[in-house]
């Protein structure tokens, strides 16, 4: 099934729209509880102690701010609709969820290297880090590479373009934030890659390849049609 020709309901999934408010609640309940951020926080300190909570709760608090928390949260859903719309509900939900657990793993298990070697303040295991920025970098990563739609690809390649500054902010000195987001990036873009049916991923390598390919193709296909 080619699933750029989704249907519109599509846009109701219960998946984007499930996120957001659930996000919503637990950031204007929750936001400016430093315990339940500390819990939350996806540091060395509670992967060893409550991982699956950790990564699965820090993901839904977007902070104190209620204005900003509402901005990231209506971003967070259209970027997820736009998921949903080119993979269906499972292979979204499995694409954010590994954005979120391999930039944690991968950046919060450079930090413990780091610590190991004594390049890095011990202190750092119990840093307070929470937030969805790898679930919505991966998700806009996914969506550049495989979106359903051009305007979907090209509105999140421009998200992604103004996060540029923060995403990689501080990767020189191997800090955890944007080494995860650099692993959550590259997780979207791979699985994305991936995701797409081989016939895609073959007329793309040829249009890269051949630029006639294109005419060629159309030229066939109305051959085709002729003949029938």
């Amino acid at each position: 099934m080619d699933l750029s020709r989704t249907p519109a309901r599509r846009w109701l999934s219960p998946v984007p729209w499930g996120f957001a408010l659930l996000a919503a609640a637990s950031s204007l309940t929750y936001g400016g509880d430093h315990a339940v951020n500390a819990w939350a926080s996806t540091n060395l300190a509670n992967l060893g102690d409550h991982p699956m909570e950790a990564l699965i709760t820090s993901a839904f608090l977007f902070g104190a701010d209620p204005s900003a928390c509402l901005r990231g949260i209506a971003v967070a859903g259209v970027v997820l609709a736009f998921l949903v719309i080119r993979f269906g509900d499972m292979r979204a939900v499995a694409l954010i969820a590994a954005g979120q657990v391999l930039g944690t793993l991968v950046s919060e298990g450079l930090l413990a290297v780091r610590i190991a070697a004594g390049q890095a303040d011990p202190a750092l295991r119990a840093t307070l880090d929470v937030g969805p920025s790898y679930v919505i970098v991966s998700a806009l990563a996914a969506v550049v590479v495989a979106g359903a739609r051009r305007w979907h690809r090209w509105t999140a390649l421009a998200a992604l373009a103004v996060r540029a500054p923060h995403i990689m902010s501080g990767l020189t000195t191997l800090a955890v934030t944007p080494v995860g987001h650099v692993s959550a990036l590259s997780t979207g873009i791979l699985l994305a890659w991936g995701l797409r049916s081989p016939g895609v991923r073959n007329r793309y390598l040829h249009r890269l390849t051949s630029p006639a390919a294109p005419l060629q193709a159309e030229e066939h296909t109305h051959g085709r049609a002729m003949s029938t």
